[in-house]
């Protein structure tokens, strides 16, 4: 799994579930990427429920995540 990096153009708000809309800065192409911020338990607790498969996992490998959500037209520090 290659890295990914962004320019985020807008973040859509579900209550249980962020998405994050932009373009990859490498290829330019349209990325949606959906953050479910529910207790983790919860979440496989419900899929396993649903009877989904077993999802292929990724060691993240000195990820670095950082959001800084600031209203429309400020810098974030």
């Amino acid at each position: 799994m290659q890295p990914l990096r962004i320019r985020v153009e807008r973040v859509i708000d579900f209550g249980t579930i962020v998405s994050l809309v932009g373009v990859d800065s490498e290829t330019q192409q349209r990325v949606t990427v959906h953050v479910d911020h529910r207790p983790f338990e919860a979440f496989w607790q419900a899929w396993r429920e649903a009877g989904f498969s077993q999802p292929i996992e990724y060691h993240a490998d000195r990820l670095t995540l950082r959001l800084d959500m600031v209203p429309d037209g400020e810098m974030a520090p």
